[in-house]
């Protein structure tokens, strides 16, 4: 029996095209519609940072009023990581590194302790500081010092 009798090859109906919405725009005409949504985006962003942020404050209180539910700390978690994820895109690089820290400090974290809370505490307090100030991108130098202390603050906690 030859190789070629042994295994039958087969290949699929490319049905891309039934799910791909054709458009007559060239690549260059739908980046520029890429563009525009993220300008207008960009305007409304931080009214979504403050959402997140109010959702980032609801979950801590449920964690600290309940410091062993792992579904309180799993939705600060999740916030934290949208933000991590879409801040830097619409210059809010800052909010994205604060938390990025704070979701990194989680994953090690898996039980939350009042020590750890106040960890919790103070990123979400740093975020509130920043947008408070008004502040875009990286913060400066106020930003670089805000992060020094969050990251003092960690080392300490976690050396304890």
């Amino acid at each position: 029996m030859s190789i070629a009798s042994q295994h039958k090859i087969i290949r699929p109906a490319n049905r891309l095209h039934i799910k791909a919405r054709i458009s007559d725009l060239s690549v260059s005409q739908m980046m520029a519609n890429a563009h525009r949504a993220m300008a207008l985006i960009v305007q409304n962003y931080s009214q979504w940072l403050c959402a997140d942020l109010d959702g980032l404050s609801r979950s801590f209180e449920n964690l600290s009023a309940e410091p062993g539910n792992g579904d309180h700390r799993n939705d600060l978690f999740r916030i934290s990581h949208d933000i991590r994820g879409q801040a830097a895109s619409f210059d809010y690089a800052l909010a994205s590194d604060i938390a990025t820290s704070l979701c990194d400090f989680l994953e090690r974290h898996e039980k939350i302790e009042e020590v750890q809370l106040k960890v919790v505490e103070a990123h979400i307090s740093a975020i509130r500081a920043y947008l408070r100030q008004s502040l875009k991108g990286d913060g400066g130098s106020v930003g670089q010092e805000l992060m020094a202390e969050l990251s003092g603050l960690i080392q300490r906690t976690e050396a304890s």
